[in-house]
């Protein structure tokens, strides 16, 4: 498979897992997406880390992870153990499911 082949998929494969994002969460944001995938492969990241990680300001992690939090949310936000100050971001039941649902479907088409 040449390069080109395999960032057409690649890309297939990003279209696919954002379609079903915003087919479970209808008006999600590009950045709260991009934070909510962050979430997925990095479960329990402060949200500092999320700054770095996603290249977005602090101001627009933290209005995302609000955001993504709630009783309908996708994310939970609990305070570090040791350093009150640190906030660490974990997948909701509704955000593992959205994570499982994303994965299966990926795992289809990368199979195909």
């Amino acid at each position: 498979m040449s390069g080109v082949q395999s960032q057409v998929i690649a890309a297939g494969v990003l279209l696919q897992a954002l379609g079903i994002a915003l087919k479970r969460v209808p008006n999600l944001r590009l950045e709260t997406l991009i934070i909510f995938l962050a979430v997925c492969v990095n479960e329990g990241i402060g949200v500092k880390d999320l700054v770095y990680i996603c290249g977005l300001s602090d101001s627009m992690v933290s209005r995302a992870v609000d955001s993504l939090c709630g009783p309908d949310g996708l994310l939970t936000v609990v305070r570090h153990a040791t350093d009150g100050r640190r906030r660490l971001v974990y997948l909701s039941d509704r955000g593992t499911a959205l994570q499982q649902e994303i994965h299966t479907v990926l795992a289809q088409i990368v199979e195909a």
